[in-house]
């Protein structure tokens, strides 16, 4: 049968999708640039930002008061279990006057992979932009949490974090990825208490260093959600015109306009069935002029912001 002939089905929808979702995703776009140069930075900014914290937290803690007391652990007992690892700190500037707010002067930095994050972002948004490609090989979706934006009660949602919280071994510490993470960046402290009642003082340019280290975080995880959610829109159209799209010509159509080839042959060997509302000529051309004219100013303006962080943090 021709593709002329051979009609749509739900399979045949889903995969044609999917082939044109990945051409998306591997397409050369100022979003994607952005989002791979964010991660080299984020990389470089958490190496410098907790140099500078292991400074200020041995400055503290000096290694040789930390090696006494597990000395002492080690001879007394859990009586002196005073010395523990941690990855997040709560920092005080100590140069700034005290009639001022402490949230001007004290902060919490927190170098784990559940960190929370500020705005509209969830704790796992770095996770899932970081560990993106890693998610994705295990057949989840990274951009779940973009997909799913105004609609955060959808148990879709849910069950889809749950596995994704399981392949990062989220709920457990001592194995996988986020153990990986932790003992990455964890540093001895004396103490037993949280970390928000032990105070740790600083400088005024180590604070504001370590305040540009968060922006740079944020900035990488704005990243891979501004890239995701031009993929989505897009798809969004797509979506609905292979619904209306009646025969496989008129998606084969769509893809060679897209610049995706679409192996005929091998679409015919699934075939099955399904009213065109959109063109494929004109749809393929509102995306590419979508692409083509959207305007960055919004994303380039993020990015270097987070250049000013990394370099800040240097």
């Amino acid at each position: 049968m021709s593709t002329s002939k051979l009609r749509l089905n739900t399979d045949l929808r889903k995969k044609i999708g999917g082939l044109i979702q990945s051409h998306f995703e591997n397409e050369q776009t100022t979003e994607l640039e952005n989002f791979k140069s964010a991660k080299e930075d984020i990389d470089v900014a958490y190496s410098r930002a907790f140099k500078l914290a292991t400074t200020i937290v041995q400055r503290a803690y000096p290694k040789n008061d930390v090696a006494t007391l597990q000395s002492f652990k080690k001879k007394y007992g859990n009586a002196c279990d005073v010395v523990a690892k941690d990855s997040c700190f709560y920092f005080a500037n100590t140069e700034i006057n005290d009639n001022d707010d402490d949230e001007q002067k004290s902060e919490h930095f927190d170098f784990s992979l559940k960190a929370n994050m500020a705005g509209r972002f969830d704790g796992i948004d770095f996770a899932l932009a970081y560990y993106r490609d890693e998610i994705k090989s295990a057949g989840l979706n990274p951009e779940i949490n973009v997909h799913h934006r105004d609609n955060q009660s959808n148990p879709h949602l849910t069950q889809e974090l749950d596995k994704i919280k399981k392949f990062l071994t989220w709920n457990d510490d001592n194995s996988g990825i986020t153990k990986s993470w932790k003992d990455k960046f964890a540093l001895d402290v004396i103490g037993t208490s949280y970390c928000r009642s032990r105070t740790i003082p600083c400088t005024q340019d180590e604070f504001n260093q370590m305040k540009m280290f968060k922006l740079a975080r944020e900035s990488f995880v704005q990243s891979h959600y501004a890239w995701a959610e031009a993929i989505h829109k897009d798809m969004r159209d797509i979506t609905n015109a292979l619904k209306d799209y009646k025969y496989v010509k008129d998606a084969i159509d769509l893809c060679g306009a897209l610049g995706l080839n679409i192996n005929e042959n091998e679409l015919q060997r699934t075939a099955g069935v399904s009213l065109t509302i959109y063109q494929p000529e004109n749809l393929a051309s509102l995306i590419k002029s979508r692409r083509a004219k959207q305007d960055n100013k919004a994303v380039i303006a993020q990015f270097k912001k987070a250049r000013q962080a990394q370099v800040a943090v240097n």
